[in-house]
């Protein structure tokens, strides 16, 4: 006996079963940084972020042994465990806080082609969908089918299991 479960993941806005974030930003000044910005999310797995930032076509660096120092206005540094190099020279970082990883950056400098909220939005959307896709496989489904709609930003996952 095959048992289907179908998904409609419509997640313009951040899934909030997976990885919720208030609509805008929740940021604050760093402590004794005055330039970077930390931005909560609820990513709290550290290769799900990694591979979610890879499948948005970022180029990402990761800290083997040591923090890397992410670059902000007037050479002033933070560190973090994941960094990302904009061509203007100011890094966007993604450190843990013991809960969830944080986005640090100097807002002001933002390099990306999109705004902050529309990069979280794409990552945390990037985010829940691999999440969605290891439990499954983890649960003993298989993907049989995935369908992106770029008009509506809505993912459908179509999943199956045989049960005996």
């Amino acid at each position: 006996m095959q048992t289907v479960v179908s998904l409609l993941l419509a997640l313009l806005v951040p899934a909030t079963a997976w990885a919720p974030m208030p609509r805008a930003l929740n940021r604050r000044a760093c402590i004794s940084m005055s330039h970077f910005s930390c931005v909560k999310t609820e990513l709290k797995d550290k290769e799900l972020l990694l591979s979610s930032l890879q499948d948005i076509g970022v180029s990402v660096k990761v800290a083997e042994k040591e923090l890397i120092p992410v670059k902000g206005y007037k050479g002033l540094t933070t560190d973090a465990e994941m960094a990302i190099t904009q061509e203007n020279g100011h890094d966007i970082g993604f450190r843990y806080n013991g809960q969830a990883y944080e986005m640090v950056a100097d807002l002001d400098f933002w390099g990306q082609t999109v705004p902050v909220d529309a990069f979280l939005e794409k990552l945390t959307q990037r985010y829940s969908v691999n999440a969605v896709l290891e439990s499954a496989a983890a649960g003993g489904f298989t993907t049989e089918q995935f369908v992106e709609n770029k008009q509506t930003g809505t993912i459908e996952i179509e999943l199956s299991r045989y049960v005996m």
